[in-house]
């Protein structure tokens, strides 16, 4: 059997400019590199990452499975129509598909909802025993003891920064309304067996950075010491992703930088009073919380990219000016400047659309570039937000900001190749600035 996996284009859903449209990758998702490594190896699979690699339509295959996003569902179901014509049963799955079991179903032969490593080898039997059903749900999360070894190894390395990728938990108990984690994942974290992790690191054999997908590393505090624990003696340099509460674990943050860590991702959000979970209601101006955190990472001599979301229904034009204001004063390494999204399958999706206040569902517009807004806001008109959001990009990463920054982060850092790096992405993120 010849399989073929994709990963549906962003770019020829058309929600990118030509301009825009990405060179390089920081890094793969694992969901296909998982599910291929399920696949019996008495079988041949490819995984074809359209943002960088062509499809060839005219190729033999006997089953095709694509993966996407909700910017990228308009490319999926061309891909998916474009072979399903030549005979070749099609299967979809992932977030978007999840969330919207119903409409994908009339573009696949075979849906898969959720998660789908426990699924999959199921489904490839059917398959082959002439036997497929129409969707596959996964009963119940999968115990992540048992996920394979990614096939890492199918990418193309000159796509990515790094292919050297790993994952240690899934879920997410904060439950935050625009976000569609928990709503995949779970609403309880799971953990893979550091035994497991570090197993896996060192079948990676050298690299130069490793990078964890899991969407909050320090969730569970016990498990999080006792993975960095266990990272020390591999002597690693690594990226991953926290939430701000980092700052107020010094315990944590110290076995961070002793384990390798060199960068973190941070989901600030807002920095004003928010109410967007059950569990975190932010009932006062953030800004004095997070320069702590942004001051402890520093201080750890690990950089930030600091996410931040605008939108929310107590927002105004003023919220955007006082968060670029924030960052200069922080001297947060890499800010990234969004509209909210109500993806579908999010609290937020649900809450909006009762309200009435969706006004499209073209789905290739539910992306943060070119950015813009896909709903009614409540405290500014759309188009005024993205003309302040681009505003405050050009501001931020504007040429003359460059060279002071530079000097701070190599005072700072102490670490020209890590400073180098911090330069390769402001030009990175300067391609924001020219969106239309």
């Amino acid at each position: 059997m010849n399989y073929l996996l994709i990963n549906a284009s962003f770019a020829k859903a058309g929600n990118w400019s030509s301009k825009l449209k990405p060179r390089i990758s920081t890094y793969p998702s694992l969901a296909l590199t998982l599910l291929a490594a399920l696949v019996p190896p008495e079988d041949n699979v490819r995984i074809i990452n359209e943002e960088f690699e062509e499809i060839d339509f005219e190729e033999k295959f006997d089953l095709v499975g694509i993966s996407f996003l909700t910017p990228a569902a308009p490319r999926a179901y061309e891909i998916a129509a474009t072979f399903r014509k030549k005979g070749i049963t099609v299967i979809m799955g992932g977030v978007h598909v999840t969330a919207l079991p119903e409409e994908a179903a009339e573009h696949a032969d075979t849906i898969v909802v959720g998660e789908a490593e426990t699924v999959w080898p199921v489904l490839l039997n059917d398959f082959k025993n002439g036997t497929l059903k129409k969707r596959y749900k996964a009963d119940g999360f999968i115990d992540l003891a048992n996920i394979p070894r990614a096939r890492l190894d199918l990418l193309n390395k000159k796509h990515y920064v790094t292919i050297n990728v790993i994952q240690a938990s899934r879920g997410c108990s904060f439950g935050c309304e625009f976000c569609s984690i928990a709503e995949m994942f779970g609403k309880k974290a799971r953990f893979r067996p550091v035994e497991k992790v570090i197993e896996e690191i060192k079948m990676m054999g050298k690299q130069r950075v490793l990078l964890f997908t899991d969407d909050n590393l320090i969730m569970n505090p016990p498990y999080a010491r006792k993975l960095l624990t266990a990272l020390k003696p591999l002597k690693l340099r690594w990226i991953g992703e926290a939430s701000w509460t980092i700052g107020n674990k010094p315990e944590i943050l110290k076995l961070m930088q002793e384990s390798g860590c060199v960068g973190l991702l941070i989901g600030f959000e807002s920095i004003q009073a928010q109410t967007y979970t059950k569990k975190i209601s932010r009932h006062k101006d953030m800004r004095e919380a997070y320069m702590k955190t942004v001051k402890a990472l520093h201080d750890h001599q690990i950089a930030i990219v600091g996410a931040f979301i605008f939108g929310f229904d107590n927002d105004t034009l003023s919220t955007l000016d006082k968060t670029l204001q924030f960052c200069l004063d922080a001297d947060i390494d890499i800010p990234e400047f969004n509209g909210i999204i109500p993806y579908p399958g999010t609290p937020l999706y649900r809450r909006l659309s009762a309200e009435g206040r969706i006004f499209s569902r073209e789905w290739q517009k539910y992306t943060y570039e070119p950015p813009g807004s896909v709903f009614h806001l409540k405290n500014m008109k759309n188009e005024e937000m993205n003309k302040k959001l681009k505003s405050i990009y050009r501001d931020f990463y504007s040429y003359k900001r460059l060279i002071p920054r530079l000097i701070r982060a190599f005072i700072r850092y102490r670490n020209l190749e890590k400073v180098i790096y911090l330069f390769i992405i402001f030009l990175g993120f300067r391609k924001k600035t020219r969106f239309e």
